[in-house]
């Protein structure tokens, strides 16, 4: 099965997002896991959807998806 030049590049771009997904939720865990436990609440909460799951904070989704974007720039100019 022959795929064409917009399914190879749909492909890429999976890989590349996957990629730097991967990257910024390492570097937030080890962000979090290295936090006073008094402060891990600013960036993580219990989410009650999950009932032993957590949810990112406001301030957490906004760490997160600086931390990606970095990746993002950083990995394309790779």
């Amino acid at each position: 099965m022959l795929i064409d030049k917009k399914q190879q590049e749909e492909i890429r771009q999976k890989l590349f997002d996957d990629r730097a997904y991967k990257i910024a939720d390492r570097i937030f865990w080890i962000f979090i896991e290295k936090l006073h436990p008094r402060s891990v609440g600013d960036f993580i909460e219990a989410d009650p959807d999950n009932l032993h799951g957590t949810r990112n904070t406001e301030k957490g989704r906004e760490l997160f998806e600086e931390i990606e974007e970095f990746a993002r720039c950083n990995l394309w100019n790779k």
